[in-house]
Parts: structure tokens; C-alpha cells; sequence
């Protein structure tokens, strides 16, 4: 009897849902309204599409089979009859606000793929006008005409490039180490949207010389690259701020990388670096006190970190050493400690473990100060 009860009910829902009027358009009537209404108030949004009586059977469906098998694990199977009439009806009262959130949905997925696509044609229109300004730039750029009040010919103006800077030698006296010439005038200056210069110095059809200029300050060179060796190649990079030298790499080895790198400071040198066994990281560390060379840090056997410290005298002329120290068995710890009194060994001071390693040894290590005293010139 109670089976046959809740089929009889289930009948009558789906037939009601199934009887469910379809809205339907009169295009007369509202054809007539919009035309009344169009001129007090402008279009209103477009409204959701109105759920179809196969659409709400369908949920109304998906719902009594969830009833079911929720009531059927609850209360057997008069639960089952019991979840199956619930979602039946929830189903049917609840498919016009679930399809109603789903076009809500769509419409704003739909909205944001719109906005997206309106910035990205936005953006490809500003590269195309950016791409005709740069073309028409290189194109039509020459050498700009002097302004009126510019000043004569042969007068140094600090606003202008800078001449191009001779090679940095692999001396490490500072006067020989880089050019420090301050900015001098240039014989044109870099036309609108073109940063970068390329200049054949030498003269033989290669470039040699590339100027990078900022593009926020007219005529200020931010980075130089030079190919010094005549083959195209770049060995020397230079790096300027404000107008100034602040670091300079140099390929020595022409390896495509750089080995020596100097740092300036208010055009002087403050520290110089080395890769003296061509193994990509620094084996020599210098710095520098107004110019002058102070320290030194090498790693001489290999373990990748500095075993040797020589001190130089910054009051005197030339490079002067007062005190050298050396690390004996690679541990970071000074053992042998030498210092000198202008310029030649005055004592020695060995720790324990050094004591030990030099028994070991026939005789003293020499100094960087005696061996360079032992070379003809040095």
C-alpha cells in the first residue's frame, strides 16, 4: 500500500512539472514596450534565459535519484521512497534558482573573457605604435642640429659622452688599471628613442665600440663595451652612474667572460679582482685607500679560499709592504706572520701548528716583499 502511495505521488509531480507553462515572447507586445519605454530609460541588462520544462525535469530527476540513495542508506527502502519524493519536489521548487546561478556564471566568464581580449588589443595597438615610432626614429634620425646657444668648438661640456676609454692593463698600479677620464664632448649626441650607439674606432669596417645611454637622462652613458683585440669581440665591459665609472670588467683570456674586475668610487679604484687560474671565480682580492694600494687577499694552493694576506704602507710612494700573513695547512687560521720595516723582513712570528709544518719543511717560505726584492727591477 505505501509503495503504491508514493508512486501515485511521484505520477503526480512529474506530470505537474511536466505541464509546467514555457514562457513565451509576444514580439508585438514587446516590440510596443520597448518602444514606449525606450526613450525614459536606456536598455536595461540582458535577463537570464527562462528555465525550459526539460531542463527542470532533468534537475528535479538528478535530485530524486540523490533522495534515493541518501534515503535509501538512512532508512532502507521506504527511505528510499521517502528521499525519492524530497528530491523530487526540491527539485522542482529549487531548478530555476540553480540555473539561474549557472547562467549568472557563464554571463560573468563570458565578461571577463571580453575584457581580456579588449586589453590585449589595447596593449598590441601601443607595441604597434612604439614599434612605428622607433622605426621612424632610425630611419629618419641624423645628426642632431647644435642649439643656439651651444657652446664653441673645443670647449669641454660635461653633458656630452664620454670619449672612448682605453683598454684596462692587467697592472695593478691604479693609474694603469683603467681610464678615468672624466666625461668630454662627443661628436653627435644619441637621437630620440635610440639608446644605444655602435662606433667603429679603429676604422676597419668592424664594429669595436657599443654606448648605452639612459633612457630617462639625454646623453648619459649608462654601459660601454669595447672589443679592443680588432676581431668584433667584446672583452671589456664598463659600467657608469651619474656620469661616472663605477666598475669595469675585463676578458684578458678571451674566454667570453670577464677575469679582472675593478670598482671605482669618485674616479678612483677601491678594489680589484683576478682570476688568475682561469677557473671562473676570484683568486685575488685588492683594495684600495685614496688610490693607494692597501691589501691584498690570494688563494694561492687551490683550496677556494684566500691563504696568503700581504699589508701595504698607504702613507708612502709605491707599494711598500708592512705586514704579510700566510695560512700554512689551508684551515682559514694565520700561522706564519711576517713584518717588515721599509720594505724588508724585520721579524717573524710562527704559531705552534706552523712550527710544526715548517719543521717539516727544509726550509722557510719566502715572502712576497723578498721575492719580488729577488727579481731584477722588482
Amino acid at each position: 500500500m505505501d509503495r503504491q502511495l508514493l508512486l501515485a505521488v511521484a505520477l503526480m509531480v512529474l506530470a505537474a512539472a511536466g505541464c509546467t507553462a514555457v514562457p513565451s515572447n509576444n514580439p508585438s507586445a514587446s516590440a510596443t514596450q520597448q518602444n514606449s519605454t525606450s526613450a525614459a530609460a536606456p536598455p536595461a541588462a540582458p535577463q537570464a534565459a527562462a528555465v525550459s520544462g526539460t531542463q527542470r525535469m532533468q534537475y528535479a530527476w538528478n535530485k530524486a535519484v540523490e533522495g534515493i540513495v541518501m534515503g535509501g542508506a538512512l532508512g532502507g527502502p521506504y527511505g528510499a521512497g521517502g528521499g525519492f519524493v524530497m528530491g523530487l519536489l526540491a527539485g522542482l521548487f529549487m531548478a530555476d534558482s540553480h540555473y539561474t546561478a549557472l547562467n549568472n556564471q557563464i554571463q560573468s566568464e563570458q565578461q571577463k573573457d571580453q575584457q581580456l581580449e579588449a586589453a590585449l588589443e589595447k596593449e598590441l595597438a601601443r607595441q604597434r605604435d612604439l614599434e612605428k615610432q622607433v622605426a621612424t626614429a632610425a630611419t629618419g634620425a641624423g645628426p642632431s642640429p647644435d642649439p643656439p646657444n651651444a657652446p664653441a668648438q673645443g670647449t669641454n661640456n660635461p653633458a656630452q659622452p664620454p670619449p672612448v676609454l682605453e683598454t684596462a692593463t692587467v697592472s695593478r698600479a691604479p693609474e694603469n688599471v683603467a681610464s678615468l677620464s672624466k666625461p668630454g664632448p662627443a661628436e653627435t649626441a644619441p637621437a630620440p628613442f635610440k639608446n644605444v650607439e655602435v662606433r667603429d674606432v679603429n676604422g676597419d669596417g668592424v664594429p669595436d665600440l657599443w654606448l648605452y645611454y639612459n633612457p630617462q637622462k639625454s646623453g648619459e652613458i649608462t654601459r660601454q663595451e669595447e672589443a679592443s683585440n680588432g676581431d668584433g669581440r667584446v672583452n671589456t665591459w664598463s659600467y657608469f652612474k651619474d656620469g661616472r665609472l663605477v666598475r669595469r670588467e675585463v676578458d684578458t683570456r678571451s674566454e667570453g667572460r670577464a677575469d679582472m674586475v675593478f670598482y671605482y668610487d669618485g674616479d678612483k679604484i677601491v678594489r680589484e679582482e683576478r682570476d688568475e687560474n682561469g677557473q671562473g671565480r676570484m683568486t685575488y682580492r685588492a683594495t684600495f685607500e685614496a688610490g693607494r694600494l692597501a691589501k691584498v687577499e690570494k688563494e694561492t694552493n687551490g683550496g677556494g679560499r684566500p691563504d696568503l694576506w700581504v699589508y701595504y704602507d698607504t702613507t708612502k710612494e709605491g707599494e711598500i709592504v708592512i705586514k704579510e700573513e700566510k695560512d700554512l695547512n689551508g684551515d682559514g687560521s694565520v700561522d706564519l706572520w711576517s713584518f717588515f720595516d721599509d720594505g724588508r723582513l724585520a721579524r717573524r712570528d710562527v704559531s705552534a701548528v706552523g712550527l710544526e709544518i715548517l719543521s717539516k719543511q727544509e726550509q722557510l717560505p719566502v715572502s712576497t716583499a723578498e721575492a719580488r726584492q729577488s727579481v731584477p727591477g722588482g
